[in-house]
């Protein structure tokens, strides 16, 4: 059965016609009811976010919703002086509004493999006022030298105001498998526009053999010799979500969706060229920072590491866990896959098959995020 077709302009109605609660009960359900087929569920809500910052005069009236556009506006009127703009506005007591809160991690999957799933991002917080647009105590400069004085240039107010309620605000829709089809081919038009400068470049190598009849010696090879699969080389971003499917993790029935969401970026190049991004990141659901750190040298005892590792498992609850906290680096260091790597290879220890498989292409080709 084909993806369910979300349309943003719908989602959109739906969100800020749903009034916050704090579980976010109605908004789940009101999304649900609209899309059955594609039900979401909420991974995560991440607090200390800020969004739609804009300016209020001293009465509440509000001048605009967009600051940065407001300031190169009136840059642009004042012939490019800050100074000139903080000398026109500084007295007005004008106020720097923003919308502070949290953003909402929803997931749906919709079909068998990894990557098969929406992501939705909700933005919920009241509006608030808790900054000057510009200061003018003792502790400002006799007057703002460029943009980044104006935007940055507030100080706090004796109280936060609260000009508006909590709300939800759409934030962003991002189908996972077409992002990172976007993304591999991304990449793929990046490697194939270094390739001619690639295809120069050379290795100085130098090879020495110790003793006392030891030698040195010392060549250049073309660098696409030394690593023939550059061009070919499959994006870290893609090869997570491999490793998932070909991991006891996918195999077991485990979704990466329920357990991890992606931060993702998407933005155009100095030539105009779309590039993207994708970080994952757990969810707390799983424990997060309250998982153990496991951070051993690379001469630890591999059965003591593994022993560890399991045990790390069984907390966040799905098996091989430890592989993907060790390629997102904050729990788990590459030592330790590494010390288990280096003793599955000497035949001291055993995973499932898949999980080798895994763990010993990442060997040979590490990565991580």
């Amino acid at each position: 059965m084909p993806p369910e077709l979300l349309n943003i302009t719908e989602l959109t109605k739906i969100i800020t016609a749903t009034a916050p609660e704090p579980l976010h009960g109605p908004l789940l359900a009101a999304l649900n009811d609209r899309y059955p087929r594609t039900p979401f569920r909420l991974l995560q809500e991440s607090d200390g976010r800020t969004w739609s910052v804009g300016i209020v005069d001293q009465a509440g009236n509000r001048i605009t919703d967009k600051l940065g556009m407001w300031i190169d506006e009136e840059l642009t009127l004042a012939g490019g002086s800050a100074e000139a703009v903080w000398r026109k506005y500084k007295d007005q007591g004008l106020m720097r509004p923003e919308r502070a809160g949290s953003v909402l991690y929803l997931v749906a999957p919709y079909g068998p493999d990894p990557d098969q799933f929406y992501q939705l991002q909700i933005l919920v917080g009241p509006e608030i006022a808790e900054k000057k647009l510009f200061r003018t105590d003792m502790l400002w400069p006799e007057f703002p030298e460029d943009r980044a004085d104006l935007v940055q240039g507030w100080s706090l107010m004796e109280e936060v105001l609260v000009l508006s309620p909590p709300a939800y605000q759409f934030d962003n829709l991002i189908n996972m498998r077409k992002f990172l089809r976007d993304l591999v081919e991304s990449k793929r038009l990046n490697r194939l526009e270094k390739l001619p400068e690639m295809e120069k470049k050379i290795v100085h190598v130098q090879e020495i053999v110790p003793g006392a009849d030891g030698w040195s010696e010392s060549y250049d090879v073309p660098f696409l010799e030394l690593s023939p699969n550059w061009l070919d080389r499959i994006p870290p971003e893609l090869r997570l979500f491999q490793d998932w499917q070909e991991s006891s993790a996918g195999q077991g029935g485990a979704r990466i969706c329920d357990h991890w969401w992606m931060q993702v970026g998407e933005w155009a190049d100095g030539q105009g060229r779309k590039q993207y991004s994708l970080v994952p990141q757990w969810a707390e659901a799983d424990g997060g920072l309250s998982l153990p750190e496991i951070s051993p040298d690379w001469e630890a005892s591999p059965y003591g590491v593994m022993e560890s590792l399991q045990q790390f498992d069984l907390r966040v609850g799905y098996p091989f866990a430890w592989y993907f906290y060790m390629l997102h680096g904050n729990r788990i260091t590459h030592s330790a896959g590494g010390v288990i790597a280096n003793a599955i290879k000497d035949g001291l220890l055993n995973l499932p098959e898949c999980d080798e498989n895994v763990l010993l292409r990442w060997r040979e080709d590490q990565y991580g995020f």
